[in-house]
């Protein structure tokens, strides 16, 4: 099976990002998205209603009614003193505790829970993210940043991350040690006696 290739966020380039917007919602989405590695889901909410599956060998597609419900994302969820955000029905009704972004205080915690639609927020980031880095982005690529950032960056254990990610598996966790390629080289340059 081949692997798609992830696309991730630098940390200076979500301070751009960051910096550069103006919507306080949309802003506190984006802190949330790079420095908790939330979903938007996971921020906004999520009530779906149906969903699409593709059978891969006969190619029909069947509808059935889900009653996945992701609430959002409350004051009460966060803990500035422990630095944890508790999620009690994350994606696929799973339950996770990841930690607070340093930028977060009080002052963002009265904007929550966020009314921004997840479509309104999607557009909005695929905007910003055009005109300040010139690059085409999903929201999601934050989380990606996220996960690229503690496993290259601080070199947290992956248990952990994937504990704040909220993967099941330990190798969906494990693309982040892949994601970003020069890191790798660099790593293994220095391994093998390069300076």
């Amino acid at each position: 099976m081949v692997q798609k290739r992830i696309i991730f966020i630098e940390f200076d380039e979500f301070k751009k990002l960051y910096g550069a917007e103006k919507n306080k919602q949309a802003k506190l989405c984006i802190l949330l998205g790079f420095g908790a590695g939330l979903r938007i889901s996971e921020i906004v909410g999520y009530q779906r209603k149906i969903k699409r599956k593709k059978n891969k060998e006969t190619k029909e597609v069947h509808y059935f009614y889900d009653k996945t419900f992701i609430p959002r994302l409350t004051a009460e969820m966060v803990d500035l003193k422990s630095h944890q955000i508790r999620l009690e029905d994350g994606k696929g009704s799973k339950w996770r505790t990841t930690i607070t972004p340093p930028l977060l205080d009080e002052s963002h915690l009265r904007l929550l829970p966020i009314t921004l639609n997840r479509r309104t927020l999607q557009y909005k980031f695929s905007k910003l993210s055009m005109k300040v880095l010139n690059k085409k982005m999903s929201f999601h690529t934050l989380r990606h940043g996220f996960g690229n950032y503690m496993a290259n960056v601080l070199k947290l254990p992956l248990p952990m991350i994937q504990s704040y990610m909220g993967h099941s598996r330990l190798d969906t966790t494990g693309i982040y040690t892949k994601a970003n390629p020069s890191h790798a080289i660099d790593e293994a340059w220095k391994a093998m006696g390069g300076t």
